[in-house]
């Protein structure tokens, strides 16, 4: 018995498949590190029914299928199949050539085929049993397996032997045969256990027999009773059939006097019935004249009362459009003149805040002047402090000389009293002195109101630099205030950009197109392409949720490259309008409803998508009201403008309204210009006062 031949497809990494020879003159196979040596032992042991994943160096079954690569995609099930030549009838089969084969799938399912027929696993064991080929055997040798065998470890050396001695097979018969043994063990055990429920039941059973014996006895016995029973009554019935037979030939002798004066009867209702069919005739064909002129007087006046009606709709409808012009015309005025209006205050905001620039910067340059000027007058006050200070001691020291002299003088007035001797010598010093009082005096009212003014100059200074502490304040305030407001929008506008463009809440294949070049990176989708008032937008959104996340292609080309992108990328489904497919295309005519408007008629769009527009949103309509005010016509499909209810031909759906913020803000986000900058909102400087 040789082995001629090994063919796997799929298994690890034998993506193609590979057939190996082993014709005369080939002992091994040799080649580089991981070029797959260890996956040929590995397919050879597994195809011989190896099922320990470890063995075959993984971690389960399911990695022995090839997985791919960057450039391949992994293959859904692994084959090895092993030729062996019995030309010495080694195997117990007649074939000369034998092929085992093993296929796992990616599903689980395992399959076996002898010559390609399909088989068992312990068929193929119970093939090769006599052979010392298994996947656990000594036929093939791993490295750490010499080490087994050279430590002996788990009496390795002992299996060997009894496998090069052929033991092995009746060891594995005799287990086989002792499992045999104790299931069959077990299986006395069970017939014990129901001969004993069976002998218990026995009772019962022959219990319920004498009751069924009972019952066959009486049903015997009431069987005679009914056939009495049905012989009496039909002896009464025959008597009753005599006595009605006898009856029914009095009724037909009556029978037939009532027919003959039934014939005359009816010979003069004929007779009348003629006479009366030609007065029909006659009453009909003017019934008919009479009829057709009255349907044609009441099909003109119902006529006339329809084109009255239309035409005051008409009118009405007229004039509410020409109202709503009016309105549309004065609201845009109005959107005109505030738009002009903004830009004068925006200009005129401007001006005054460069104004007020202006007047902040001189008020500093007069601040740091004047704040000069009164540390100097600061210094000067309390220099003059100091000299009003110095002449206050000075003033108190010339009190204390006067009330000294004082004293003295009228020390000398009692000794001029006593004495009038050196008389004019005391005059000219007491003059003298008075010259001097007096003097001082005055140096004294002249310190004291430069000291007042001075002081009035410097509260006057210090309520000026008080007052422009304050406006510097409120300015710094404001200019806090707005810059806080700046980063806020700023960082709204930042954040919602970045959710926009990172496409936050949109599927995986709309990312994965918005952000792949080769495509179309400017392709809109169906929620980029509408806008309308924003009392209509939730329900208008409600309605198309399901299209909103559609894209809008010019060619079916287009749609296929994209839908080619996703499947080779495995990045989910998309879907597309084609617009080249609504060339064709033409809209229902609108209707006119008294409470309700065409949605087509709400929505803006660009007149490239008008098709497009008209089909999704073909006899929608929108109603002013609820659900009862909803007009009947089953071919539209009517909204209420609060998107509660959404009516159909067969169905009816609402509930509560969401709001699809996401798509509204990134129309937003792209409808603003590129060169827009926070640094252009400035704090309202008129506020502030000058």
């Amino acid at each position: 018995m040789l082995l001629s031949k090994l063919e796997i497809k799929g298994f690890k990494s034998f993506g193609d498949k590979m057939v190996i020879h082993f014709d005369k003159g080939i002992t091994g196979v040799v080649g580089p590190n991981g070029c797959g040596k260890s996956n040929v032992v590995d397919a050879i042991r597994w195809v011989l029914g190896e099922q320990k994943t470890r063995m075959l160096r993984s971690d389960k079954m399911e990695n022995v299928i090839f997985n791919g690569t960057k450039n391949r995609k992994p293959t859904n099930m692994a084959e090895v199949s092993l030729t062996f030549e019995n030309t010495k009838n080694l195997l117990p089969t007649e074939y000369t050539h034998v092929t085992i084969t093993r296929r796992y799938y990616r599903t689980g399912e395992s399959e076996y085929q002898i010559n390609g027929v399909t088989c068992r696993l312990k068929d193929i064991t119970n093939l090769f049993m006599d052979t010392g080929i298994n996947s656990n055997s000594y036929a093939i040798i791993e490295l750490k397996m010499i080490d087994e065998l050279l430590n002996d470890k788990n009496n390795s050396r002992r299996e060997l032997f009894e496998e090069a001695a052929g033991i092995h097979k009746f060891k594995s018969r005799k287990k086989e045969t002792l499992r045999k043994l104790e299931d069959t063990d077990a299986d006395l055990a069970r017939v014990d256990d129901l001969l004993f429920e069976i002998d218990k039941n026995l009772k019962s059973l022959e219990k319920q027999a004498k009751q069924a014996a009972k019952y066959f006895e009486i049903k015997a016995d009431y069987r005679l009773a009914s056939i009495n029973l049905a012989k009496k009554s039909i002896e009464q019935y025959a008597q009753a059939l005599i006595e009605a037979n006898s009856k029914i030939t009095q009724e037909s002798d009556r029978k037939l006097q009532v027919q003959t004066q039934i014939a005359d009867l009816e010979a003069q209702l004929s007779e009348l019935k003629a006479d009366l069919i030609h007065k029909e005739k006659l009453l009909s064909t003017r019934q008919k004249t009479l009829n057709e002129h009255v349907n044609k007087i009441r099909a003109f006046e119902s006529e006339k009362k329809i084109k009255n009606e239309r035409l005051r709709f008409l009118e009405d409808r007229s004039q509410a459009l020409r109202e709503q012009i009016d309105a549309d015309r004065k609201s845009n005025d109005r959107a005109g003149f505030s738009i002009r209006s903004l830009q004068q205050e925006k200009e005129s905001a401007e001006k005054i805040l460069g104004e007020k620039e202006f007047v902040v910067s001189q008020l500093r340059e007069e601040y740091d002047a004047q704040k000069l000027v009164t540390s100097e007058r600061q210094q000067s006050q309390k220099e003059v402090a100091l000299r009003y200070e110095s002449l206050k001691e000075r003033v108190y020291q010339l009190g204390k000389e006067v009330e000294i002299k004082q004293i003295q003088l009228s020390t000398l007035k009692q000794e001029l009293e006593r004495t009038s001797s050196d008389d004019s010598s005391q005059e000219a010093n007491l003059v003298e002195f008075e010259d001097k009082m007096a003097e001082l005096k005055d140096q004294l009212d002249a310190a004291q109101s430069s000291f007042a003014s001075l002081k009035s100059k410097q509260e006057d200074q210090d309520q000026k630099i008080e007052e422009t502490n304050r406006v510097i304040e409120m300015i710094r305030e404001e200019l806090t205030t707005s810059s806080r407001k700046l980063d806020s929008k700023t960082n709204e506008f930042n954040l919602t950009k970045s959710l926009v463009e990172n496409l936050e809440g949109f599927p995986e294949a709309i990312k994965f197109l918005k952000k792949n070049d080769s495509w179309g990176k400017d392709i809109p989708l169906l929620s980029d392409l509408l806008t309308t008032d924003e009392k209509y937008r939730v329900t208008i959104e409600n309605y198309l949720e399901s299209y909103m996340n559609y894209y809008v292609v010019d060619t079916e080309v287009q749609a296929i490259a994209a839908i080619q992108l996703l499947s080779d990328a495995a990045r989910g489904k998309a879907n597309f309008f084609v617009l080249e497919h609504f060339e064709r295309f033409k809209p229902s005519q609108s209707k006119l409803f008294a409470n309700a408007i065409a949605a087509t008629e709400i929505i803006e769009f660009d007149v490239k998508y008008s098709r497009l527009i008209n089909f999704i949103l073909d006899n929608v309509y929108l109603v002013q009201g609820d659900y009862k005010d909803f007009p009947t016509d089953p071919d539209c499909v009517f909204l209420s403008e609060t998107g509660k209810y959404t009516k159909r031909k067969f169905s009816i759906s609402g509930g509560s309204v969401g709001l699809f913020e996401g798509k509204a803000a990134a129309w937003n986000v792209k409808h603003i210009p590129e060169n827009f900058s926070f640094g252009e909102i400035e704090p309202d400087w008129e506020r502030m006062g000058p």
